[in-house]
C-alpha cells in the first residue's frame, strides 16, 4: 500500500496550531526527521495483506 508523501513541514505546523504547542525551527528540523523515520519504519506493516475477513483491529464489547 503506497500511500503520497507526507508534507511533514505542513503537518507539523499545523500540529502545533492545533495543540498551540510552539516550536523553534531545530524542534521542527528534528520532529520532521523522527516522523520520517517513523513513516519508513511503518512502511511494510502497512504493506502486509490482511485476508479480507481478518479484522484489523480488536473489537471489544461490553
Amino acid at each position: 500500500m503506497k500511500s503520497k508523501t507526507i508534507e511533514w513541514p505542513a503537518y507539523i505546523q499545523l500540529m502545533e496550531q492545533l495543540l498551540n504547542v510552539p516550536l523553534d525551527d531545530a524542534r521542527r528540523k528534528e520532529l520532521e526527521v523522527h516522523l520520517t523515520r517513523m513513516a519508513a519504519l511503518a512502511e511494510p506493516l502497512m504493506d502486509f495483506p490482511l485476508p479480507q475477513r481478518q479484522e484489523v483491529a480488536g473489537v471489544y464489547k461490553l
